[in-house]
């Protein structure tokens, strides 16, 4: 049974469409406009049209049985929000992410039941630091935000005497010596804590620490390289 369903045919829902057909991933689109399904067609995908506000319509695709993970990224917020209390209605452990363009949506949306929204426009602290944890939603957003571009998000363990030991994280020069942005700091040890950057520059590093750094792929190899010299 296909256990994937994308709500809208989006920008953003054509990505996730190509990611998901890329890992041969099985799963529904489910548009509310006819113009949207027959171009979701054309594009090859299993695409169908629906009444959004009969929630007999999403029960026929699943939701509410076998179906375990919804991408409501329609271009519609208003239309995100009522499939996302639908959806929710119909199934309490259903996983639904969401979409949305600014704080005031995120709070409404995470109310209606999403369990993750995200902002396409933006790299949130809370995803970078659920990015580390490398979920299969997440590692298909990153795809989404970095698609056919050479800006990557690395995450770079501290050697044992690398030349970073003891300095702050302000005192260390990344950003202005390898053209890097460096997002925050997981701490080594027991207790693996993500410090953001923005809150934490006076922290040393050591060594078992991460660096969760932002940039070109050239730029993270040579600052990675650089890392390993004493």
């Amino acid at each position: 049974m296909i256990d994937t369903v994308i709500f809208g045919y989006s920008k953003s829902a054509m990505e996730i469409a190509r990611i998901l057909k890329e890992k041969e991933r099985e799963f529904v689109i489910l548009t509310t406009e006819q113009d949207r399904t027959q171009l979701a067609i054309a594009d090859g995908y299993d695409a169908h049209w629906i009444k959004y506000n009969q929630d007999d319509e999403l029960v026929k695709f699943g939701i509410g049985k076998w179906v375990r993970t919804l991408f409501c990224v329609s271009a519609n917020y208003n239309k995100n929000l009522f499939i996302t209390l639908s959806a929710r209605n119909l199934d309490p452990n259903l996983y639904i992410l969401s979409l949305s363009a600014d704080e005031a949506e995120e709070k409404k949306m995470l109310l209606a039941g999403a369990n993750k929204n995200i902002n396409p426009y933006t790299v949130g602290a809370n995803r970078i630091y659920r990015l580390i944890k490398k979920p299969v939603v997440y590692r298909i957003l990153d795809e989404i935000l970095y698609y056919k571009s050479n800006i990557k998000i690395a995450e770079l363990p501290v050697p044992e005497n690398s030349y970073l030991i003891g300095l702050p994280l302000h005192g260390a020069h990344i950003e202005a010596d390898y053209d890097l942005m460096v997002l925050g700091i997981q701490s080594g040890g027991k207790h693996r804590k993500f410090l953001y950057h923005t809150y934490m520059v006076r922290k040393k590093i050591r060594a078992g620490d991460t660096l969760v750094v932002i940039g070109k792929e050239r730029d993270i190899e040579k600052f990675k390289k650089a890392m390993e010299q004493l």
